[in-house]
């Protein structure tokens, strides 16, 4: 099967071949660190699905959720994500970056042999099942490649 975020994932690696470019009119931080987190990102909650346990999930409904899930946009600068998927800017090793690529491809492109049921306990949003954590993963990566291609743009 294919990996379900495989364009994502192509451009993100795309950008490490340009450096770690920056921009402080768009982002206080660069282009590794914008790389680096989304790929946090796509390792960690893969593996969070893996854990869950069917009896711990508790949906939420909100308006912030039902926006970003339905139209597929997270506002800029507004988001506060859990230290563990913060990079920290002054050790962003280009090699480390890659090999966290290659795990959290790895993890992307196992979601669909986990059941249906697993899910993700997103901060604001509640648990989020398998297909609903798939389309958040592409939101979210979106997001920060936006943020890249600005970060491009404007150099």
């Amino acid at each position: 099967m294919k990996n379900p975020l495989q364009e994502e994932f192509n451009e993100l690696e795309s950008y490490l071949k340009l450096g770690n470019i920056t921009n402080l009119e768009v982002s206080k931080e660069g282009i590794y660190w914008h790389v680096d987190h989304s790929y946090r990102i796509l390792e960690g909650v893969p593996e969070m699905l893996r854990l869950s346990k069917k009896e711990d999930y508790k949906p939420k409904t909100s308006i912030i959720k039902w926006v970003i899930m339905t139209f597929k946009w997270i506002p800029r600068g507004k988001g506060v994500s859990p230290k563990n998927v913060v990079p920290d800017e002054n050790h962003l090793s280009i090699e480390e970056i890659k090999s966290r690529g290659e795990e959290a491809y790895a993890r992307v492109n196992s979601i669909h042999e986990l059941p249906e049921w697993a899910h993700f306990r997103h901060p604001l949003f509640g648990s989020l099942k398998r297909d609903e954590t798939v389309k958040f993963l592409g939101i979210h990566t979106n997001h920060h490649l936006k943020i890249m291609r600005d970060i491009i743009k404007g150099t």
